[in-house]
């Protein structure tokens, strides 16, 4: 008696899992696109208002970007130069 109840739970689980990792993922989306510039962030965010299939691909764009100036400060940090030669 206790298998299709099971089963049901199992698949809303696994539902509520993707949902949970898309939303992590438009999350840290959406936090790098922030980090690249407020000000393309919010023409971006107006522009996807409008326009949901340019303004999306425009988030990935920024938060590519957010993501390499993350990477590039987060290498620039921790490779202190040497000046005694």
């Amino acid at each position: 008696m206790h298998g299709p109840r099971a089963a049901g739970f199992a698949v809303a689980l696994a539902f509520a899992r993707v949902f949970g990792a898309l939303d992590a993922a438009s999350t840290a989306i959406a936090g790098f696109a922030l980090l690249a510039g407020t000000r393309a962030f919010t023409f971006t965010a107006l522009l996807a208002w409008r326009e949901p299939v340019l303004g999306g691909a425009g988030l990935v764009l920024l938060g590519l970007v957010g993501w390499l100036r993350w990477c590039c400060d987060r290498g620039r940090c921790r490779a202190k130069p040497s000046w005694n030669g």
